[in-house]
């Protein structure tokens, strides 16, 4: 990444915030945009009342995400008055004038736009955005923008991929950012070296169709040739890999991960819908059926893994009988959790117009009953663990003598751990659970002997 330097010294501070909302691509693009203003100048100080620069990364997912995104940029607007407010993400590209009726001075970048923030951020308003009308469809290549930095995180997340080549029904990601696109494996493998010499101990691989990574590449590529040459190419850290499709997990991805302990065993599979018939309605090139037998190789040969699963209800024509076939699908999987939401209507998608949308409220209830399934499967995870030691990154150590502090282990236990000290923040150690509760699951440091 080349350094911008700016001229101009009539400025009276250089502060910045920044401001994210939703995914971990999201998350990861913040660091890349918090490190970039640090290179050159800026102090992130969220508690600086005179920011120079506020730069908000947004969401839109959801109605939900994209009203949590408005009302955030509507108080930043109002509150710093005289900052530069940037806006990004998924809601620029997909309603930029709404952004601009609730922060009239605001710069909006699209996708086009947020991949070369670096050429424009350091730019006269006046100036900046003349190619706010380039569709996201228009990024064809991985932008070199989004490189790694250090972060105030304990873990630290690298997007290696981006956009969505599949149109699912439903999701407007591929509109709001485009086609399929990766970073090419020797600036991956390089942007991982630079985290584990800024103390990074696990990394998380991320993408908006991680499984995808690599297909648009020449030569072409996947997921499973790049964890193998990061294992072959880096050390000393672990890698965890965030959503991946289930079409996309490939036999030898689940032989990498059985035959390396610096892959976490915790695998995110976004399955949507129980019910075949909703699966059809939604785009989904693949059938429950395929979703089980994958549960039950990775399961097979990863001991211990921790299986997480999207379900969407609600969808249009989920009748009933849909909702109790997907019901029992969910019953019946051996995932340890489940990650569930009601369908969200997007306007540009085909769901958007389809009819037999299902009642607000019976959305609600059906969203109630299958989290609450989740919390008992969760539950019965975590208690398998009792008394027994596990690998986990420290992510937080108290500010009291007591050496209380959280650690996350590779499977996805998050931990209440004692005999920490501060020095061990990021670091992977050996934890042994006690005891696991509704709300907390409690352990303790093992030190060597």
């Amino acid at each position: 990444m080349s350094k911008i330097i700016t001229s101009d010294t009539t400025l009276p501070s250089r502060k910045a915030h920044v401001y994210v909302m939703g995914c971990k691509v999201n998350q990861a693009e913040i660091d890349s945009v918090a490190g970039f203003l640090m290179e050159n100048g800026f102090e992130i100080d969220q508690h600086s009342e005179t920011p120079e620069i506020i730069f908000v990364n947004t969401c839109c997912v959801t109605d939900s995400a994209a009203g949590k995104s408005r009302r955030m940029i509507r108080k930043l607007a109002d509150q710093y008055p005289s900052s530069r407010l940037l806006v990004s993400g998924c809601l620029s590209e997909i309603d930029p004038e709404m952004i601009k009726r609730v922060a009239p001075n605001a710069d909006v970048l699209g996708t086009y736009d947020k991949d070369r923030f670096q050429e424009i951020i350091f730019a006269k308003s006046s100036t900046v955005l003349e190619s706010s009308l380039i569709p996201a469809s228009s990024c064809l290549k991985f932008s070199s923008v989004w490189r790694s930095f250090r972060s105030s995180r304990s873990r630290a997340f690298l997007k290696v991929q981006d956009g969505c080549s599949h149109r699912c029904s439903y999701c407007v990601v591929p509109i709001a950012r485009g086609p399929s696109r990766s970073m090419n494996v020797k600036e991956v493998i390089n942007n991982v070296r630079d985290l584990v010499k800024s103390g990074f101990s696990e990394i998380a691989l991320t993408g908006v169709h991680l499984g995808a990574y690599g297909r648009d590449l020449s030569p072409r590529s996947s997921l499973d040739c790049l964890i193998a040459e990061l294992l072959a190419n880096t050390s000393n850290c672990r890698f965890r890999l965030s959503s991946i499709e289930p079409q996309d997990f490939s036999d030898e991805l689940v032989m990498l991960v059985s035959q390396s302990s610096r892959i976490c065993r915790h695998f995110h599979i976004p399955t949507q819908s129980g019910d075949d018939e909703i699966l059809k309605r939604m785009f989904r090139p693949y059938r429950t059926g395929l979703v089980r037998d994958l549960a039950d190789k990775i399961l097979e040969h990863v001991t211990d893994a921790c299986l997480g699963m999207d379900i969407m209800v609600g969808f249009p024509g989920e009748s009933e009988s849909s909702f109790q076939t997907t019901l029992e699908f969910v019953k019946g999987s051996r995932f340890s959790y489940f990650h569930v939401f009601p369908f969200s209507p997007r306007r540009g998608t085909v769901a958007y117009g389809l009819p037999l949308r299902t009642p607000n409220k019976v959305a609600r209830s059906r969203v109630k009953i299958l989290r609450s399934l989740s919390n008992e499967r969760r539950q019965e995870f975590y208690k398998r663990f009792v008394g027994r030691a596990l690998e986990a990154v420290v992510e937080s150590v108290g500010e009291d003598s007591d050496g209380w502090g959280k650690a996350l282990t590779d499977n996805y236990l998050s931990v209440n751990v004692s005999g920490l000290d501060k020095g061990l923040k990021r670091k992977i150690v050996p934890v042994r659970i006690h005891t696991v509760s509704k709300n907390d699951v409690i352990g303790s440091l093992l030190r060597e002997k």
